[in-house]
């Protein structure tokens, strides 16, 4: 049975990576796919993790199928990426604490930036008389 992830779990994990210098793949890929990107944001990829983010978004705005392609691969991307940083295949970055709980807030204000365009727009095509 898979264990759940928290934001709480997320805070602990990036103190233990920085402190051992290590990253745990299956809470980079947990964490990505529990908030679109926040993998990336734990493994040190704050920018990637916005694309993740965005990607998956745009993905499930325009057609769903992919944005849930993006948003696996984002938990893909960020196991891999973890498993790599502790075999030093892909350079290692530390993780802070701030960089989690800044990434949460980001996702926070995109996902309601995107809910409120859509339904601002569903608004719109009601008083188009296209709904």
């Amino acid at each position: 049975m898979a264990e759940s992830v928290s934001l709480r779990d997320a805070m602990a994990a990036a103190e233990v990576s920085r402190k051992e210098g290590r990253k745990n793949p299956a809470m980079a890929a947990g964490l990505s796919l529990l908030f679109n990107g926040l993998g990336q944001a734990y493994n040190g990829q704050f920018g990637k993790g916005v694309l993740v983010l965005l990607g998956s978004l745009l993905g499930l705005f325009v057609l769903i199928v992919p944005g849930v392609v993006v948003w696996l691969w984002g938990g893909y991307d960020a196991y891999r990426t973890a498993k790599g940083m502790n075999e030093g295949t892909v350079p290692y970055r530390a993780t802070s604490m701030l960089t989690i709980i800044v990434f949460v807030i980001v996702w926070a204000v995109v996902i309601f930036g995107f809910s409120a365009a859509a339904a601002m727009m569903l608004v719109a095509m009601g008083l188009q008389g296209m709904v």
